[in-house]
Formats: structure tokens, C-alpha cells, sequence
């Protein structure tokens, strides 16, 4: 008689045996959802200002001053040169984590108040017949950028201990979803927002000249 030899065959892997979300790391996705949003939505707003920049009038802004805008967004690929010092110089009282994108976000905010007067987008964008002042652009974006930047560096450690091992991942998914949210909400809406022909047709009941942002 032949034996045969049975075989034990082991189960393939599958998508099931992750355990499921808990509620903190759904709450840690929401947490993460929105901090990626407010790093997205500096990035919309800098990529509407060559469009308003374009609407002056072709003698308003030369090439080379578009070029020097576009230096506004380097601190996100230099954001590896100071990675080490956000990762380790913070406050024990804090955390790791919270040290940075807490005070971040509040200068964040002031630098976008101050920004926002409007004698300060007068003489950014050429108010009163005067000609834009692309440096002075240049600098508050760049410096936006990079305070976004060293949050993005706080950000994504702090994702790797709120989600559990299983979901890690979840965070790379919300810095995409979150970060393209931001910008949307920074250009696209924000350029409707700001074209009196869109107000009009799709927000306002009576017409009017004037966008409802600008």
C-alpha cells in the first residue's frame, strides 16, 4: 500500500484578517483629515495669484517676476533639511509632536490676518494703479509654505502613533485626500468665489459687478 503524505494547506493572506478601525483611529483620521487640509489650503491660494496677477494685463508682471513667485514653494523640497531638528528639539510638557504644529498654526493664522488687510493686498496686488509687489508676495508665501512644510514634518510622525499598526497607512491616505481638499478650496474655489460672473449665476439672486471674495 502506498501512503500518501496529507497535507496541511496553509490559508492565504487576505484583506480580512486586518482588524477593524477602532474609534480612535477614526478619530485620528479626522484629526489628520483636517490638519492636512489647512497645510492644502495656502497651496491653492499661491497658485491663484498668477491668474490674478495675469488678469492686470500682460504689462503688469514681466516673466521674471513670475519666475520669483514661483520660488515661494521650494520649502516643501527642502523640507529634509530641517526634518531632524522638528523630530528632535521639542518640549517634554507639549510633545513631540504638538510643540511644532500647534505654534505653527497660530503664526499661520496672524501671518494670514495680517496678509489679509487690505491696505496689505493693495500693495501686494497692485491697488490704486500701482504695480504689484512680487517680493513682498514672494516672502509672505514662501514663509507660508515653509510653515506649512515643518508642519507636514510634525504631521506625518505624529500619524505613524495615533493610528494603530494595522491602519498606518490610513495616514498616507489622508495627507492625499486632505492636502488636494486644501488646495481646492485655496484655487478653484476660491477663483469662483472671486469671479463676479460665477457669483452671479450660481449664488446671488440679484447681480452685481463685485465677486464675493476678493
Amino acid at each position: 500500500t502506498r501512503r500518501r503524505s496529507a497535507r496541511k494547506q496553509q490559508p492565504a493572506a487576505t484583506d480580512d484578517d486586518t482588524p477593524p478601525m477602532t474609534p480612535s483611529d477614526y478619530s485620528a483620521c479626522f484629526v489628520l483629515l483636517l490638519l492636512y487640509t489647512l497645510q492644502g489650503v495656502p497651496m491653492g491660494l499661491s497658485m491663484t495669484v498668477p491668474f490674478l496677477l495675469q488678469e492686470m494685463g500682460p504689462d503688469a508682471v514681466s516673466y521674471k517676476e513670475q519666475a520669483v513667485f514661483a520660488l515661494c514653494s521650494w520649502p516643501f523640497s527642502l523640507k529634509l533639511l530641517w526634518a531632524p531638528i522638528v523630530d528632535s528639539v521639542y518640549s517634554k510638557k507639549w510633545g513631540r509632536r504638538k510643540t511644532w504644529f500647534v505654534p505653527i498654526q497660530l503664526l499661520a493664522g496672524l501671518l494670514f490676518i495680517w496678509a489679509g488687510r487690505p491696505s496689505s493686498v493693495d500693495e501686494m496686488m497692485g491697488g490704486d494703479g500701482k504695480p504689484p509687489n512680487v517680493p513682498k508676495l514672494t516672502a509672505i508665501f514662501f514663509s507660508m509654505y515653509f510653515l506649512m512644510a515643518t508642519q507636514d514634518i510634525a504631521v506625518d510622525g505624529w500619524a505613524l502613533t495615533m493610528l494603530s499598526p494595522p491602519h498606518v497607512e490610513k495616514g498616507s491616505t489622508m495627507n492625499v485626500i486632505g492636502q488636494n481638499l486644501g488646495s481646492f478650496l485655496g484655487f478653484v474655489f476660491f477663483l469662483a468665489l472671486n469671479d463676479a460672473d460665477t457669483c452671479n449665476t450660481y449664488l446671488r439672486s440679484v447681480p452685481s459687478d463685485e465677486p464675493l471674495v476678493t
